[in-house]
């Protein structure tokens, strides 16, 4: 079969979209991806084709200062629905795909593919209720009428939604591509993984701040460190203490897979790589749907939330608090094994070929 994606650069979203379309690729499918110029090297790495936006508005969210190039950000917004959706028909009628995958983020591109007759998939890269509650029927409505809607994430995280009845819970794909192992230091101490996102959320300096107290607070307690910057933020900008270690990236689950703590921004992914390892987690949740995310890790008893204004010693102070709560770690590693036996990425597959 042939499939054609769409998505766009919106840091942690294409992760998941990425493991999709690796089983897919896997299961001896065809995969074309409408997307930005700077997901090329990772979507051709997943042995997808690449389609770049040829009309819509090109963009990094790793380059600092990203969104001001633009001016207004709701008429970028706007702009680019109209013409993400015009690139993926141009690209439907040349590739007759068998369904239309879509990123849900991209809402004018899922009605086009469905006003055209195409069979659409709505990829649901965060809960649902921050589509259907927070956001409202600009996201919720091309959602709910999309032939299937694949849940990629946790549907037990999603507590009090009310679910549509062509949403499926698949699970938080992850890409294999680029995995790696990775080595503790210093063993005898608890680890902590710190990360703010893989690009820039919101202003560069706000960002950069709560990163510099976030290693302020690590660097004065007595544990092994370990922060990733993104792409959007250059490490040498950072002092950090000799308990840490620092880079752009470093793939989270060979981290995660020891750590005792994520501080984290409560993006997405970042928060379901977390529960998969049951590793608490310490929140401060900037914007978009990292609030709700945040929230939902203390409403499930999984982590703490702090402002992003929080000090280095409120910080320091929130992470001594979540390493010494030994109940805490007992209920996410019991969350973990609940949610490791729900369907998989393989379970998508079987749910798209049946389209």
């Amino acid at each position: 079969m042939r499939f054609l994606f769409a998505t766009m650069d919106g840091a942690g979203s294409l992760e998941p979209i990425l493991g999709l379309i690796e089983a897919l690729v896997g299961s001896g499918h065809g995969v074309h991806v409408v997307a930005h110029d700077v997901q090329r090297s990772r979507i051709e790495a997943a042995a997808a084709r690449f389609i770049r936006f040829e009309t819509a508005p090109q963009w990094d969210q790793g380059v600092p200062g990203w969104l001001s190039q633009f001016g207004d950000p709701g008429a970028l917004m706007a702009a680019f629905g109209r013409k993400s959706a015009e690139d993926l028909m141009g690209a439907a009628q040349r590739l007759a795909p068998d369904a239309a995958l879509v990123d849900c983020m991209m809402p004018d591109a899922l009605r086009a593919a469905k006003s055209q007759g195409l069979k659409t998939v709505a990829l649901v890269h965060a809960p649902y209720s921050f589509w259907s509650v927070f956001l409202g029927g600009v996201f919720k409505e091309p959602i709910d009428e999309a032939d299937l809607a694949l849940g990629l994430t946790y549907r037990a995280f999603d507590v009090g939604a009310d679910f549509p009845a062509n949403l499926r819970f698949v699970g938080p794909a992850r890409p294999t591509h680029g995995a790696a192992t990775w080595r503790r230091r210093t063993p005898g101490k608890p680890l902590v993984l710190a990360s703010l996102s893989s690009a820039i959320q919101g202003p560069p300096a706000l960002q950069i701040d709560l990163l510099q107290r976030i290693c302020g607070a690590l660097g004065d307690s007595d544990v092994e460190a370990v922060v990733t910057t993104g792409r959007g933020i250059d490490p040498t900008n950072i002092m950090v203490g000799s308990n840490t270690l620092i880079e752009r990236r470093i793939p989270h689950e060979a981290v995660l897979a020891q750590a005792d703590l994520f501080v984290t921004h409560a993006g997405h992914g970042s928060v379901m790589a977390a529960l998969r390892y049951g590793v608490p987690m310490l929140c401060l949740p900037p914007g978009a749907d990292q609030p709700l995310n945040a929230a939902k890790v203390a409403e499930l008893g999984l982590g703490g939330v702090l402002p992003t204004t929080a000090s280095v010693e409120e910080i320091r102070v929130g992470m001594a608090r979540l390493l010494a709560d030994a109940s805490l770690k007992a209920r996410s590693e019991k969350f973990a094994a609940a949610v490791s036996r729900e369907p998989g990425i393989e379970r998508a597959v079987e749910l798209i070929e049946a389209l």
